[in-house]
């Protein structure tokens, strides 16, 4: 009790301090009064049907969502189903996975409760584990089983150690089912106290989703002629760590094969980013472009515009992942993989278990943390000059991938939804 008490002093100050403008303070603004706008939908639209809660944090939650929420409409077409969030990047997102989506509610209890008594939902399942612990605690004592599927912990998670640890395992008392990403997460939600016969290894939906999905090939269909055969990197979810090893490798790259290409997509691609992005390749020939534009003509081009990186990858010879240098910061390199394309990052891959499977698949290729533009020149020109390392690359990491969690995941749901 003294642990919960702490934690509900620690979220009410949370959602009443003063923070600066930035992502937090933007979440916490729009969590608030959530739960009064879903007792207002749960009014107007709750039918006597079975209602899924799902929660996913940010939008990368929600796809790894999507292949198990098409399998359960499928399988119980008369399935109510709501989607929280907390990141307000799934506002801009077009989602089709719910009935209706909205912030999740603070996670104090009056506000949880209000929530939940009004939707009266059949289970709750979080995609990957972003778990609230008061709405834990507050379904639980409803009797509404709790679930996570595609649930990871990094190797690198503050949660796993002194005092975090201890912390976290009363929230998962209140958890029915996990389902793990791999055996390695399975033995991390243990070790954080999930109880093992609640744990079952299950696989990652994600890999479900990108070989699943279909590129667009319209999206890029004006920068075919603009991507010389075979010399042509996309540099995908691009933050500011990973500039200047761009502009780097692309100046070398350059120097030695003026009909190389390079594609920057920045992580968000907004005018602002777009403009960070041109500032940090002031130094090369460089122009910008977005969806619909014609063919461009510099050789290095930024892209302005979001949701189409995946539509992208496939101009590439070979692809970069942005993120990796900085802890835990690596993006989805899964997407190229599902692609068959080779998969270059930064030095600080380890946290991410699809990195890890890559690179022990000699499918993804880091970067040392010295010299690290040197070495993705020399990946890049070897990706070039080499069709046949980059086909053979390029099966590795498709292969890397797994099918049928989501298959798997939408069954055990579908069960608990059915014993709910």
């Amino acid at each position: 009790m003294i642990r919960r008490s702490a934690y509900r002093v620690a979220a009410r100050a949370t959602h009443r301090v003063p923070l600066p403008a930035g992502t937090l303070r933007t979440s916490i603004a729009g969590r608030r009064g959530a739960a009064d706008r879903w007792a207002a939908w749960a009014e107007r639209h709750r039918s006597d049907d079975p209602l899924l809660w799902l929660h996913a944090a940010s939008v990368g939650e929600a796809v790894t969502a999507e292949p198990v929420v098409a399998r359960l409409r499928r399988t119980t077409p008369a399935l109510q189903i709501i989607l929280t969030h907390s990141s307000p990047a799934v506002e801009r997102w077009e989602q089709r996975l719910a009935d209706h989506h909205d912030f999740v509610p603070l996670d104090e209890p009056a506000e949880c409760r209000r929530a939940l008594a009004a939707l009266d939902p059949t289970l709750m399942a979080f995609s990957r584990g972003d778990l609230w612990p008061e709405l834990v605690w507050q379904a639980a004592a409803r009797g509404i089983p709790v679930s996570v599927f595609s649930a990871t912990v990094r190797a690198t998670s503050l949660r796993l150690r002194a005092p975090l640890r201890s912390l976290y395992a009363p929230v998962l008392d209140g958890v029915s089912w996990i389902g793990a990403a791999s055996q390695a997460d399975a033995d991390r939600w243990m070790t954080l106290g999930a109880p093992r016969d609640r744990v079952t290894v299950t696989g990652d939906t994600r890999h479900d989703h990108v070989l699943e999905r279909e590129v667009r090939p319209d999206v890029a269909a004006p920068l075919r002629a603009w991507a010389t055969p075979g010399t042509t990197l996309v540099a995908g979810s691009v933050e500011p760590s990973d500039d200047a090893v761009l502009v780097d490798a692309a100046r070398r790259v350059l120097a030695e094969r003026p009909d190389a290409r390079l594609l920057l997509v920045p992580h968000d691609g907004s005018p602002a980013e777009r403009d960070r992005l041109l500032r940090a390749a002031r130094s090369l020939p460089c122009g910008v472009w977005q969806p619909g534009d014609p063919t461009p003509e510099a050789p290095v081009v930024v892209v302005e515009g979001r949701g189409v990186l995946f539509d992208l990858y496939p101009v590439g010879t070979a692809t970069y992942v942005g993120g990796g240098f900085r802890r835990g910061g690596l993006h989805a390199v899964v997407e190229p993989a599902a692609l068959g394309l080779p998969v270059i990052m930064g030095p600080r891959w380890r946290s991410s278990g699809d990195a890890v499977a890559l690179v022990r698949a000699k499918a993804g290729m880091p970067l040392p943390r010295r010299r690290s533009a040197e070495a993705l020149a020399r990946w890049w020109v070897r990706c070039v000059a080499d069709a046949h390392l980059c086909e053979t690359v390029g099966d590795a990491a498709r292969g890397a991938l797994t099918r049928g969690a989501a298959a798997r995941t939408a069954e055990q749901l579908a069960a608990m939804l059915e014993d709910g």
